[in-house]
């Protein structure tokens, strides 16, 4: 009950306060009217002042505000070419990509029967390095859904904070963007060529590995859909214990606001018994009942949906993502504490061997995190800043 106790320590001192108050009253309002008069005279004067400078003022930032929209309509042209560029490199990969698989699956038909005269021989070189070669493939196919995550979250990041920061990120986003399409151009064309490397070596396999390849892979995306589940069960259990404690410190605060209005409620009869000449302690005070205030809005439960469980695109690899993602940024943290000075995330793309966008993204979500200060387009320790 700390706020009743609070608000009746407050009545009683406003009430002693009173009478005092009302002495001074008095003469406070002869000096307030004569104040008053002068105050009229002199801000009759600064209205017609104010009128000339308005109309100044109001002219100006008509001539400004068409400057600065044909300058954004510019801006906004430029990021949309640049935009539609991406677009078109991705189609063009993903169309390369399908017909080097389209022939991959012509000449392995034709191999197949050469493969099976050879399967005896190499029966046993092959079942000792299944495992290696699984282990290349899985890192393979982990790096291009690094980089596809990568590519799709820091660009839609851009886009849905671009409305608040246009300003000071507008000379930035283009040069980003240039470098951006001219890595994602090289690094398609080393794609490209892996790719076909990779291809040559995936032809000397046989059926039989590919099939028990595929059942791995089942495997894994059963396991991940499973801990998926179980995720979502623990965030509901931790909403409703939320919602639990939140309508518990509603009740208590009720009961809190209900004492303080009473003693709110005394403070006033008194006064106003002073006011029409009474004596306070003749008074009667008669306190309306309060009423529980009871949440008119609850915390609205998380229900769960069930997920069903089916089979996953072979590329799509989701945990080792988080891992990565959570190294970078410790990464990230202790070279920035390391560099009072400030850096740039130029200056972090050649010691941290990562691309720009990567390192641009986990910067800006320690940012976000309060981790790290920036200043212009250097980042600072959180220390340096506060000293």
């Amino acid at each position: 009950m700390g706020l009743a106790n609070e608000m009746k320590s407050l009545s009683e001192e406003m009430f002693a306060s009173f009478k005092g108050r009302v002495k001074d009253n008095e003469e406070l309002v002869v000096n307030v009217e004569k104040k008053l008069q002068q105050y009229r005279d002199e801000q009759n004067k600064r209205a017609e002042n104010i009128g000339i400078d308005a109309a100044e003022l109001k002219k100006n930032l008509e001539e400004g505000e068409k400057e600065r929209v044909k300058d954004y309509d510019q801006l906004i042209s430029v990021i949309c070419k640049d935009i539609k560029d991406i677009e078109e490199d991705v189609m063009n990969s993903k169309s390369a990509t399908n017909t080097l698989i389209s022939d991959f699956t012509k000449s392995r038909k034709v191999l197949a029967d050469e493969l099976d005269k050879q399967l005896s021989d190499e029966n046993e070189k092959r079942l000792k390095n299944e495992q290696i070669r699984i282990a290349e493939y899985e890192i393979y196919i982990t790096k291009i859904s690094d980089e596809v995550s990568g590519i799709f979250k820091y660009t839609n990041e851009m886009l849905a904070k671009f409305g608040s920061e246009h300003k000071e990120m507008s000379e930035e986003l283009k040069a980003e963007l240039r470098k951006a399409r001219k890595e994602r151009f090289e690094h398609t064309q080393e794609l490209i060529q892996t790719i076909q490397g990779r291809i040559k070596d995936i032809s000397n396999e046989n059926r039989m590995a590919a099939l028990k390849l595929r059942k791995d892979l089942d495997e894994g995306d059963a396991e991940r859909l499973k801990a998926f589940n179980g995720l979502f069960e623990r965030i509901s259990s931790e909403v409703e214990q939320l919602r639990k404690s939140t309508t518990e410190l509603l009740g208590n605060y009720s009961d809190d606001r209900a004492q303080g209005a009473k003693h709110w409620a005394e403070m006033q009869e008194k006064i106003a018994a002073i006011r029409a000449g009474e004596k306070v302690n003749n008074i009667q005070i008669s306190v309306p009942e309060t009423k529980e205030v009871k949440p008119e809005t609850e915390v609205a439960t998380v229900k769960v949906m069930p997920v069903a469980v089916e089979k996953a695109p072979v590329a799509v690899v989701e945990i080792p993502v988080e891992k990565e993602q959570i190294t970078l940024e410790e990464r990230i943290l202790q070279y920035i504490n390391s560099h009072i000075e400030g850096v740039k995330v130029s200056d972090m793309e050649e010691p941290l061997h990562e691309t720009r966008m990567k390192i641009g993204f986990a910067a800006k979500c320690l940012l976000d995190a309060g981790k790290v200060s920036k200043v212009e387009n250097l980042y600072y320790p959180v220390k340096k800043i506060n000293k």
